[in-house]
């Protein structure tokens, strides 16, 4: 018997047909069925649970796709089943300078002797950091002129003490303090208080070998595994598994130091002096800036995970240029990336090389009076320092191929100025209609992830979305095209064709991004009339950006309906 038609599974629909099957099966009228009724309200009560039923099927069907699933916890779920390990947070890291400040005082030995892990606190952002020694205790003599360099990292360690239970496989779940993270690299497992050895995968771990899987947690943490004995030495039962990792608060930890505003740190542990006493280090030590804290990331998120989940390697190594775009794009601290080879040309001397072309994601260090106009053109640049971090990174996994070397390319500047003539309607502020569209054009570099081109239709879509905008016309003139048009015109014999050539964009008007270019919106030049740009944007004078207001449209009844219309269609294209 069938009560329910297969094309009508809806709430309302459903219960349609079993009011239709009851009237026409005991033939009763509809007044029977309303909620003043006991059969009413039995079939009230047994379409509301029909409905969280159904609800609940398509909630489950629906988080059991990583495209389409709505909850954090879903997507790290099915991106751990298929193979990925979604990145953990990373701490900044930094340098000081520990020396004595020739204090005298009644310190035991003439020395002071400091843990490794002795945390300092920043006097700028309040944030706590691990000094990291190298060995669990290190001996700091009091005596002028003994400097030493030590790396600094944000966050403080934790130990956690686990029980083997000599089972294969073991597994332990290590969740992270509210509002700190796990870190993805400080992280040691001893056994018995023997340091054991991290592995990436359990088949990478020798027979028997003393070794361990490091994995973020489904909730916030992680889940430590051991081998089974085939892959890797089981814990045995009642062994004593101590776990120290690094908590951190992501990209809190980084810091910028100025002239008008320098770093300084001081001790938040006591040390001692060769003869166990407790030591206020404060007094004695004193403690530089070296290296601005920096790096710090936030765990992946999970609009990443699902981006490069499909595309990671499964045998964790870096087999192309794809796979070394993946893990930097996890550590969320480039803007840009983009890695290749030369294969495709006649040179092959250096067809073992993969370049790297990165930019750094300004928007870590950018303050809240700061925009893409205001920041110094060497942020957008990475330092020899970070450049040496990065590889010292990628070389550390053990991940990368035999005789593969990794390059990290300078990136070559291209600056460019946008102009843009607007048409607007009357009743609008022209300066706040400006300012807005500073604003938006400053997201949308800040944001820019393409490596192809820049088109021009891009800034035309987001500043006709603007309140008061009725036309606009952008165009780019870029330094290279105009250097080489000035050039041009200084010879003799010219053709048409030399005339006509634009170097940097192409027949729409788009920049073409070169391979190692990155496009900046940046003044500090002269085009081929003799405008001379300024670097950054300067109120009445030629910059960056050069917003032009052409005319203004009358406040009328027939430029009323023009402007509702055009709202219409931008709310449709938005859609």
């Amino acid at each position: 018997m069938n009560i329910f038609r297969k094309n009508n599974i809806l709430i309302d629909g459903l219960l349609a047909d079993t009011y239709n099957f009851l009237q026409s099966t005991y033939n009763q009228t509809s007044n029977v069925f309303t909620v003043a009724s006991a059969w009413g309200q039995i079939l009230f009560v047994l379409q509301n649970i029909s409905q969280l039923i159904l609800y609940f099927i398509e909630d489950s069907i629906t988080e059991l796709n990583m495209e389409e699933a709505t909850r954090d916890y879903s997507v790290r779920s099915l991106a751990r089943i298929a193979g990925f390990d979604p990145g953990r947070s990373a701490a900044a890291q930094g340098e000081v300078t520990i020396a004595w400040n020739k204090k005298n005082g009644d310190v035991g030995g003439g020395a002071v002797i400091l843990n490794n892990n002795t945390v300092i606190r920043c006097q700028q952002n309040g944030k706590t950091y691990s000094l990291r020694f190298g060995s669990p205790k290190v001996t700091i003599p009091l005596v002028a002129g003994n400097v030493m360099r030590v790396k600094a990292v944000e966050g403080t360690f934790v130990t956690t003490t686990l029980t083997g239970t000599g089972n294969y496989l073991q597994s332990y779940s290590i969740s992270s303090k509210a509002g700190t993270y796990v870190d993805q690299f400080y992280i040691d497992v001893y056994v018995n208080d023997e340091k054991w050895r991290r592995y990436d995968s359990l088949y990478d771990i020798p027979l028997d070998a003393r070794g361990y899987l490091v994995k973020s947690g489904i909730s916030p943490g992680i889940d430590i595994y051991f081998g089974n004995s085939n892959f890797g030495r089981v814990p045995q039962a009642g062994s004593i598994i101590r776990v120290e990792y690094l908590q951190n608060q992501g990209r809190a930890g980084n810091v910028v130091s100025t002239k008008d505003n320098p770093i300084t740190f001081a001790f938040n542990s006591t040390g001692t002096d060769l003869f166990g006493s407790e030591v206020d280090l404060n007094l004695y030590l004193d403690l530089k800036n070296e290296i601005d804290p920096s790096f710090g990331t936030e765990p992946e998120s999970i609009a990443l995970i699902r981006l490069v989940a499909p595309k990671t390697s499964r045998s964790f190594v870096f087999a192309n240029a794809e796979n070394y775009e993946v893990f930097l794009s996890k550590l969320g601290i480039f803007s840009q990336i983009q890695a290749f080879s030369t294969f495709d040309d006649d040179y092959l001397d250096d067809d073992n090389i993969v370049y790297l072309y990165l930019v750094p994601d300004i928007t870590l260090d950018i303050t809240s009076n700061m925009d893409y106009f205001s920041v110094p053109i060497s942020d957008f640049l990475l330092t020899a320092g970070q450049k040496t971090k990065i590889e010292n990174l990628i070389q550390g996994t053990g991940s990368m191929i035999a005789t593969t070397v990794i390059k990290i390319v300078q990136p070559v500047i291209a600056r460019y100025v946008l102009n843009v003539i607007l048409i607007t309607f009357e009743g609008f502020d022209p300066e706040t209609i400006k300012q807005t569209i500073r604003k938006r054009v400053s997201d949308y570099m800040i944001g820019l992830k393409r490596r192809d081109r820049i088109p021009k239709s891009d800034f035309i879509a987001i500043i006709e979305a603007i309140p008061g905008v009725d036309s606009v016309s952008v165009f780019f003139t870029g330094q290279k095209n105009e250097e080489n048009q000035t050039m041009i015109r200084k010879l003799t014999n010219v053709s048409q064709a030399q005339l006509d050539e634009v170097i940097g964009m192409d027949q729409f008007g788009d920049i073409i991004i070169g391979r190692n270019e990155l496009v900046l919106l940046r003044g500090g030049w002269t085009d081929r009339h003799g405008t001379a740009y300024n670097e950054s944007i300067v109120q009445g004078k030629p910059g960056p950006l050069n917003i032009n207001i052409s005319s203004v449209v009358p406040q009328n009844y027939r430029s009323s309906l023009n402007a509702d219309l055009k709202s219409q269609i931008i709310a449709q294209g938005s859609n």
